[in-house]
Order: C-alpha cells, then sequence, then structure tokens
C-alpha cells in the first residue's frame, strides 16, 4: 500500500508540473507576439463630425422688434361758443365712426343769429353814412372851385383899381373896398378848405367804424358757424361728454375723436440695430451741418404683425414706415431708442397662412379688420445690406462667439464672431430654423464654408475629421 501511495503522489506532481509549465507557455506566447503581427495594428478610427453649410444672406436685413399701437392723433373736440345743446346726432356717441364734414352738435344758434342781424343793420347805417358824407365832400370841392374863381375876380379888380389909383381916376376908398372883397372872398375859401379837411377826416373816421363794424359781424358770423359741430376728420368718437338740451360753456369739452387715417406703433431699438438703419445703403445723411440733420432718422419700409393666440397658424400683416424718433435720445431704463412707426392704410391688412409649401398670402376675410390702439405687435424693418452677410446656424456658435469649420478635413476654430442679430430663415425644405447674422468681410467666412454642429466631443484645432455626408 505504500508503494502504491508514492507511485500515485509522483504521478500527481508530473502532472500538476506539466499544466503550469503548459500556462506558462501558453501565456507568454499571447504576450510575445511575432513582429508580422505587431506591424500589421488596424490604424485609429477619424473622428466623424455634423456638419451644415454656411449660406448667403438675401434680400434685406430683416430687425424684427416688439411694439404696441398708438393713435395717430386724438382731438379734443371743446364747444367755442356758449349756449345749450339742441341736436347731437347718435353718431356722436362712444365707439361709433364718423366721417368728415359730419355734423354731430349743434348750440342754440338764435342769440348770435341775432347779434349778426344787427350788425348787418349797423354795417348798412355806416355805408349810408359814408354815402352820405361823400355827398357833402363832393358840393364842398364844389363850393371851393367856385371861392377859388372868386378870389382870382377880387384880385384881378385889384389889381386893375391900383392901375388906374396912379392916374387919379379912382379914389383911394374905392381901392380899399375893392382890397376888403378880396379879404372876404380869400377867408370864404379858407373856411371851406377847412371844412373839406373836416369831412375828410370824419369820413376816415367813419370808415374805420363801419372797418370795426365788419369785423364784429365777420366775428358774429364765425361764431353763428361754430354752433355746429362737425366732424374734422374719418375717425371714432372714444368719448362723448356731454348730452342734448345741457347748457355748454366756451372751452367746455364735448367728445374725444381719433382720426382713423392712420396709426402709429411705438417700438424700442437698440443702439446696435439702430446703426443698421443708419448705415443702409442709399440713406445716407449727405448735409451732416443742416439743421436737424442729426435729430432725423431713415425713412425705410416696416411690416407689422400680429397674431391672435389661439390662431398660431395665421398672422395679419400691414405695411408701414419708420416715421421718427419719439422724442430724443436714450431711454435711461432699457438704453433703447424709442421711435415711431407709421402706418398710413390701417384697414390694408393681409391674412398670412402658414402651410407646408410656405406663407399663402390673401386678402382679408377674416380677423382684425383694422390695425387699432393696443394691440401688441412685432414691427419687421426692412434695412438694406451694407455689405454681404452670412448666415450661420444658432447652434454651431459656441461660448465665446467660436464657430468650427471644416477645411480639407481638418478644424479651423474662428472667434470672436460679432453677431448681428438672431433670425429666423427658411432652408431647403421650407422649414423655419434659427440663424445668426455676421458680416462676411469681418467674420474671415464665407458662404459655402462648413460649420461644425452638435452633436460633437472634444474639438481640438487641427485635428482631422470625417463630415458626415447625410447633412
Amino acid at each position: 500500500m505504500r508503494r502504491n501511495s508514492l507511485a500515485g503522489q509522483a504521478l500527481s506532481f508530473v502532472v500538476s508540473v506539466s499544466i503550469v509549465a503548459g500556462g506558462i507557455f501558453w501565456f507568454r506566447a499571447l504576450i510575445y507576439k511575432p513582429e508580422t503581427e505587431a506591424s500589421a495594428k488596424t490604424p485609429p478610427l477619424v473622428p466623424l463630425v455634423h456638419t451644415e453649410t454656411i449660406r448667403l444672406h438675401q434680400g434685406s436685413l430683416d430687425i424684427a422688434v416688439d411694439g404696441i399701437v398708438t393713435p395717430f392723433r386724438e382731438i379734443e373736440v371743446a364747444a367755442e361758443v356758449a349756449g345749450k345743446v339742441v341736436f347731437k346726432d347718435e353718431a356722436c356717441n362712444g365707439g361709433r365712426f364718423v366721417t368728415r364734414g359730419m355734423r354731430l352738435i349743434k348750440i342754440d344758434p338764435r342769440d348770435y343769429e341775432l347779434a349778426t342781424q344787427r350788425l348787418e343793420n349797423q354795417l348798412e347805417q355806416a355805408d349810408a353814412s359814408i354815402e352820405e358824407l361823400q355827398v357833402e365832400i363832393s358840393n364842398s370841392a364844389e363850393l371851393i372851385k367856385l371861392a377859388e374863381d372868386q378870389v382870382a375876380l377880387e384880385q384881378n379888380e385889384v389889381n386893375r383899381l391900383a392901375g388906374l389909383i396912379q392916374e387919379r381916376i379912382v379914389t383911394d376908398s374905392t381901392l380899399d373896398r375893392a382890397k376888403q372883397t378880396e379879404l372876404t372872398a380869400r377867408n370864404n375859401l379858407v373856411q371851406l378848405t377847412n371844412q373839406l379837411h373836416l369831412l375828410k377826416t370824419r369820413q376816415r373816421r367813419l370808415e374805420s367804424a363801419r372797418d370795426l363794424v365788419v369785423t364784429d359781424l365777420e366775428k358774429a358770423k364765425l361764431d353763428l358757424e361754430r354752433t355746429e359741430i362737425v366732424a374734422a376728420v374719418d375717425g371714432v368718437v372714444i368719448d362723448d361728454l356731454v348730452e342734448r338740451d345741457s347748457f355748454v360753456q366756451k372751452g367746455d369739452k364735448l367728445f374725444m375723436l381719433e382720426d382713423t387715417s392712420a396709426v402709429e406703433v411705438k417700438c424700442r431699438l437698440k443702439m446696435e440695430e439702430l446703426n443698421w438703419v443708419w448705415r443702409q445703403s442709399g440713406q445716407e445723411f449727405k448735409s451732416l451741418d443742416a439743421v436737424g440733420a442729426g435729430y432725423q432718422i431713415p425713412r425705410i419700409p416696416a411690416t407689422v404683425r400680429y397674431q391672435l393666440s389661439d390662431r398660431q397658424g395665421v398672422h395679419y400683416e400691414w405695411q408701414g414706415v419708420l416715421a421718427r424718433f419719439d422724442g430724443i435720445g436714450l431711454d435711461e431704463a432699457t438704453r433703447t431708442v424709442p421711435c415711431r412707426v407709421l402706418v398710413d392704410k390701417p384697414r390694408d391688412v393681409t391674412i398670412v397662412r402658414h402651410k407646408s409649401g410656405g406663407p399663402n398670402e390673401t386678402p382679408a376675410s377674416s380677423g382684425p379688420p383694422a390695425l387699432v390702439r393696443g394691440m401688441f405687435v412685432t414691427v419687421t424693418f426692412h434695412v438694406d445690406q451694407p455689405s454681404p452677410l452670412l448666415l450661420i446656424p444658432e447652434r454651431a456658435v459656441q461660448p465665446g462667439k467660436t464657430v468650427w469649420i471644416v477645411k480639407n478635413g481638418q478644424l479651423d476654430a474662428k472667434s470672436s464672431l460679432d453677431p448681428i442679430e438672431l433670425i429666423q430663415v427658411k432652408d431647403e425644405s421650407g422649414i423655419d430654423r434659427s440663424h445668426w447674422l455676421v458680416e462676411a468681410s469681418a467674420s474671415g467666412l464665407a458662404a459655402g464654408d462648413r460649420v461644425v454642429v452638435p452633436p460633437f466631443g472634444v474639438l481640438v484645432d487641427g485635428a482631422a475629421v470625417r463630415e458626415d455626408s447625410a447633412r
């Protein structure tokens, strides 16, 4: 039994050693491969990135801002004469539309009619007095001519007697009586001349009094016309303050009329946006030294858009123009420039329906019939491009205003871009996508460059990459 036991132990030892030796052999064989196998290792894969194409922006530069519609004019109509309201048209009630020239309110005109009649009678009296005076002036002028002839005759008589007295034909007393007669004639001529001057002075006074009557008559007629209040413009009565049979004093407010021939939209522009408005082509200020040139703004076209909250597939548009600054300077709180957009045809609305093939513009058949006060709208200014602009996909711009482009299979980083504005632009499939606008001259980019978009891993400048051909 011991012999068998020793033989079994020896056999077990030999088997164990053989197993360990075989394991070591195969382990070394796996670690130490031949050089031919090591040289045939597969090279690492080049990273795959997704890219999109940078496009050239076509058309005008559209700058969109929010705005609110305000009235073009609010006319506060007040009584210009005192009296009792004897007529008020139903159209003068609040919310009614009136047309220009429509009679809305009438004040009792009888007092003003009597005043007009009285002044007309006074004018007739003044005219009669002037005619009478003109007859007297004409008679005085004739009398003056006769008096001048009388003076001439008496002067000839004196001269004749003065020649005869030297020959002792007449006496001195006869000459003296002739001279006295001449003086009497001259005195009569002076009196008639003075009387004519007085009559002409009186004529000027009567004419002045007549002019005063004429002025009072015109004022009375004007007051008589003012007893009827008519609509000055086409518009809507937004507030009426008096009723029929009320007594009003001069200056009392009667109603408020809103001019609907046009509306304005209040909006605000950032200085960066206003800079593009100033730089647009064809709107340069040539006379910078002219008075007020620095306080004007180029009149550029604008589109006013309104959308109902429950109708996301359609919006309403009106055409307007950037008209003026709303005041002067920047708002201290928002650091923006208040502006006004003029819409001269607030009832000319266009419905734009969004379909799969793009917006479909049709004449307005439903929705708001006009642009009215209080509407919150979006104003899009159409500015001519001063220089070529590029469209960069929004998601391609990384923190630090950096984008990565692929050139010749390698990454190239472009940093410190100066985006103008984030806008919505339709791609080839007709879907609106957000893009950043940048100037081609200042960005170092060009139309057709391929820009890297997420998702991507760690990007290294100059690294080799492969582009996703599906994008």
